[in-house]
């Protein structure tokens, strides 16, 4: 895993001190990477999604670490490699099983009660922004994102070709990601990871 951009000392030292756009700074350069490794790694959207979040809390949970690091980059690699194994093995409930080592991982450092009103905070923020859809965008949305099914099973019930689907699927995603990121300015930024990559 190659990384195609060095985040300086500075940075680090900054998110090591809990600073949280530093933090953004940090994911911001190098989820592309992470995420791309792991798609071609298990071919799955869904999994790569899930080692990026977790990855990351980690990184976040374990930033007092940042500070005595002599190379970042291939610590970050190893946390990486070592989440997608850990996916990969339990890849038969893998999604249960990466969302539950994520919230365990921010409980540790948010009480429980606070995620817990942060994630149903969430939740009724996204479904606002669902329900503020374009009847065809939410259509698409409901099929792909909540039941789960391929896009070509989505146009069939629609009656769209998969472009189509394709096409609704993403300008439904941009506009809940919009909605939901202007109105939850306040949450912590780990936090709103967790829930997008959660539930995006």
């Amino acid at each position: 895993m190659s990384m195609v951009k060095e985040i300086s000392n500075v940075v680090l030292k900054q998110v090591g001190d809990g600073d949280e756009s530093a933090f953004k700074s940090l994911f911001d350069t190098y989820r592309p990477n992470i995420y791309t490794t792991a798609l071609r790694v298990t071919n799955n959207e869904w999994m790569a999604e899930d080692i990026v979040q977790d990855t990351f809390v980690k990184v976040w949970i374990n930033r007092h670490l940042l500070h005595s690091l002599d190379n970042f980059e291939a610590w970050l690699y190893v946390l990486a490699k070592n989440i997608t194994l850990n996916i990969i093995k339990k890849q038969d409930s893998y999604k249960a099983y990466a969302q539950e080592e994520a919230r365990a991982a921010l409980i540790r450092v948010y009480p429980e009660a606070d995620y817990l009103v942060q994630d149903k905070e969430f939740q009724r923020m996204l479904q606002e922004a669902v329900d503020r859809l374009p009847p065809k965008q939410k259509e698409t949305y409901r099929l792909i994102r909540e039941q789960y099914l391929k896009r070509d099973e989505a146009a069939n019930i629609l009656h769209v070709s998969p472009e189509t689907v394709k096409w609704n699927l993403d300008q439904a995603m941009k506009s809940i990601r919009a909605y939901c990121l202007a109105n939850m300015k306040e949450m912590p930024f780990v936090v709103l990871l967790h829930f997008f990559l959660k539930y995006f």
